[in-house]
């Protein structure tokens, strides 16, 4: 009797182990499915030379988070900070570890591409509503292949948490 009650404490000690393994799911190319979750800085060389030419932003702040919501963040140079509030939609491509993006907030819509490499996020979207006849990046065209735009509205993100 008393091998069976070990060998039955054996076997519910494995269940417990088994079931409390974590289960954060991959997508297709076994990266977190999530991997954009959390705080990322864009700063100095790495913001898009559209937005640090254009707006003078020297910094870029923004927050993915589980629920879809979006904070971004912008600051001008010698000035303020602006925030926004939207949603964000990633469709993961099945046969690219770039994946496409929806950004929506209050006055515009943008699309287009963003990949995660470790501590990295790199992100180039336009504005699609109101449409400003921008090009939409595709994961099957790559960052930069906009004729127009070239790598100048490629944003270099780099995690904060």
């Amino acid at each position: 009797m008393k091998r069976f009650t070990i060998l039955f404490l054996v076997i519910l000690g494995l269940f417990l182990v088994l079931g409390c393994e974590d289960d954060t799911t991959t997508g297709p190319d076994d990266t977190v499915a999530d991997a954009w979750i959390g705080n990322w800085l864009s700063s100095g060389s790495n913001v898009a030379v559209l937005l640090s030419y254009y707006f003078h932003y020297d910094s870029v702040k923004v927050e993915f988070k589980e629920d879809n919501t979006v904070t971004l963040e912008t600051h001008v140079l010698d000035g303020a900070w602006t925030t926004l509030e939207g949603t964000y939609v990633i469709t993961e491509s099945a046969d690219s570890d770039i994946d496409v993006i929806k950004l929506v907030y209050p006055a515009f819509e943008q699309d287009g591409i963003i990949q995660i490499v470790a501590d990295t996020l790199k992100l180039e979207a336009v504005q699609t509503t109101p449409s400003i006849g921008a090009t939409v990046p595709t994961v099957a065209a790559g960052f930069g292949a906009d004729v127009t735009l070239g790598t100048s509205n490629i944003q270099t993100y780099i995690r904060q948490n």
